[in-house]
Order: structure tokens, then C-alpha cells, then sequence
């Protein structure tokens, strides 16, 4: 194939186009990176790649909007998938078996990506948190029905999640008290038995792509508050805000429920610092952490998303930190291009 001969480096974005919503940050990082005269851009999924080494891949030939993204799954071309300089990794777990596919062949071909296609394998799952007890709120791991059941009992009041969850989605809040389980819908508790919850935790566990889930410690105050998003870029903070749980159901999940503002404290200066060099070791440079706050007022990391950070929202209660600017940036000097 012929390549546009003004831009001098080729940059791949995967992701998952019918999956997004109109607020996904694919759309304002897309739109950055193709107006840049030295960088020529491509959209493709994991299941685009095949087996050969090819990838049928869309040219990004002009903007693209949320209502425009259908058109991005017409005349692809198809690209050997070692003429990319830079593939930037863009999806939401849970992870398929054509995504597990994809990033084991750019270890194996030593294709540059961000974040890194082994660092996305080893921190992805929830279960990584196991290393950073002391930033999180009590929570147990668990690969049986039997030990669950006994860790919900433990804890008393908890929130179950499969270790590869993401958005907020398939998280149950889960209480036990004298002897009974109860679950909740629209914030009202119902009388839940022990056989339907072994049949939910039986579920979760066969779904988890690493057969493990989380039980972890019910923060009431979370539900009022809402999720913290503090967004990091090579391991230090760009911003955080305020993602707002939904009324119903007091869980905040990506769609939006709006957003407030809310600098970074000391606090979440310290768990950056401390996951600073694992990020580092494991090649993530574009991460984002969720941070939940207890009854002490202590922020509690609940998680680390280094799939598909999303910072919408803070480009919205921030717009001077210009954050879709220094992300295509930083692909520039891994590109060794200016900008």
C-alpha cells in the first residue's frame, strides 16, 4: 500500500468503535493526533487482525464525531501490522480472546505500544490491587463459592465484582446480618437466599477471565461522594474530578451523571507516588485510578485502570490542562517526532 508521504509516523489506535459512547475520550484523542502534519492515523479492533500479520484498518482521513464513527468500518485497507511505529491500546475489559491474541503478537514482534501489550496483561484485573493493601479498603480474593460465601459473611457489609470488570458494571452490593444475605435494587434491601447468591457468584467466578472476584468492604459514604477519577500520565497526576454515583443506584458507572470539580490532595499525591514504579516497570503510561472515601475521610484506591483511562470529564471541569494535547504529546516523544 502507499502511505501519505507528509506524515512521517504511523500511529494505530485500537478500540472497540460500536462500544463507545458520545463520551468516550477515543473521539477527542483521535481528532488531536490526526490534525498533527507529522503523523498519519488508523483506527482498528483486535478482531481486525489476522492470523497472517495483516490488520484491515480505516485511514483517518478527517474529524470524527460519535454520529461519524459508523463510516470508520467502511473502505479499511489492509496494513501489515509491523508498519505501525507506535499502537496506542484503547479497549475496555473484559478482555477476548482476540485482544489476548493481539498483544501477545506485539510482545513477540516488539511493536512500540502505550501502554505496553504486557503491562496491560499483568495489571488489568482488579486482582492486582492484592499488592496495595494498605491503599485499599479491606477486601478479600476469591476463587470458590465457599470461600466467598464466607468472606461476605466476614465483612458484613460488602460490594462483589469480578476481577475484570469495568465501568462500574456487574458490581452487587451485598449485605449480610443474622444469619440472612440481602441484596439491593433502586437503593431498597431485599431478603436475598443463600442459593440465588451461590447462583451470582457461581456466575461471576466462570466469567472472570482469571477466575477470581473481589469482596470488598461497602464504603456508605462512596454512594453520596461518588468515584474520584485521578488520571495519570507517565506516572504523575494531570487532574481529578468527581464522577457522580446515579441516584438509583448509588454506583457510579461511566455514563455520565455529571461530573464535579476537585483538585488532587496530598493524599492523592501518595498512592500516585507509590504506584509510580510499578506503572513504570510495567510500561503504563496513561493510567487512571478510582478513589473511594471512607467514614475517616481517607481516599481508598479501588482500582487502576490502565485499559482505557477515560478523562472526559476532566477535560470538561478543566479544559486549560488542554489533557488530549499532552496525551498525543507524550506520543510524539515515544515516536522521537516533534510536536
Amino acid at each position: 500500500m502507499t502511505f501519505n508521504k507528509v506524515a512521517t509516523k504511523r500511529l494505530g489506535i485500537v478500540t472497540s468503535l460500536l462500544q463507545l459512547d458520545e463520551q468516550d475520550t477515543f473521539f477527542m484523542l483521535v481528532n488531536e493526533a490526526r490534525a498533527r502534519s507529522n503523523l498519519e492515523v488508523f483506527v482498528f479492533d483486535s478482531c481486525d487482525f489476522s492470523s497472517n500479520g495483516f490488520v484491515s484498518a480505516k485511514r483517518i482521513d478527517g474529524p470524527v464525531t460519535y454520529k461519524t464513527r459508523k463510516i470508520l468500518s467502511k473502505e479499511k485497507m489492509m496494513v501489515i501490522i509491523d508498519d505501525f511505529d507506535l499502537i496506542f491500546l484503547k479497549k475496555d475489559p473484559p478482555m477476548d480472546k482476540s485482544y489476548e491474541y493481539l498483544l501477545e503478537t506485539l510482545i513477540k514482534r516488539k511493536i512500540p505500544t502505550v501502554n505496553h501489550a504486557d503491562g496491560i496483561l499483568k495489571m488489568g484485573t482488579k486482582s492486582y490491587l492484592e499488592n496495595f493493601t494498605k491503599l485499599t479498603p479491606k477486601t478479600f480474593y476469591s476463587t470458590t463459592i465457599k470461600k466467598t460465601l464466607k468472606c461476605i459473611r466476614a465483612i458484613g457489609n460488602s460490594m462483589i465484582k469480578k476481577s475484570d470488570s469495568s465501568g462500574g458494571k456487574g458490581v452487587k452490593h451485598i449485605r449480610y446480618n443474622s444469619g440472612n444475605f440481602y441484596s439491593y435494587k433502586n437503593r431498597k434491601e431485599i431478603l436475598l437466599s443463600e442459593e440465588d447468591l451461590t447462583l451470582i457468584i457461581e456466575k461471576y467466578l466462570e466469567d472472570s477471565s482469571d477466575g477470581i472476584m473481589l469482596i470488598v468492604e461497602y464504603l456508605i459514604s462512596a454512594s453520596k461522594r461518588g468515584d474520584k477519577r485521578v488520571v495519570l500520565l507517565d506516572g504523575d497526576i494531570l487532574g481529578s474530578y468527581i464522577r457522580l454515583p446515579d441516584i438509583k443506584t448509588g454506583v457510579c458507572v461511566c455514563l455520565d451523571n455529571g461530573a464535579k470539580f476537585c483538585d488532587p490532595t496530598k493524599a492523592d499525591y501518595e498512592i500516585a507516588s507509590v504506584l509510580k514504579p510499578y506503572l513504570k516497570a510495567h510500561g503504563i503510561g496513561l493510567a487512571a485510578l478510582d478513589l473511594l472515601v471512607g467514614k475517616d475521610g481517607r481516599e481508598y484506591l479501588s482500582e487502576i485502570n490502565v485499559f482505557n483511562p477515560g478523562f472526559c470529564n476532566l477535560d470538561v471541569v478543566h479544559p486549560e490542562l488542554n489533557i488530549k494535547k499532552r496525551i498525543v504529546d507524550m506520543f510524539c516523544r515515544k515516536l522521537g517526532i516533534g510536536y
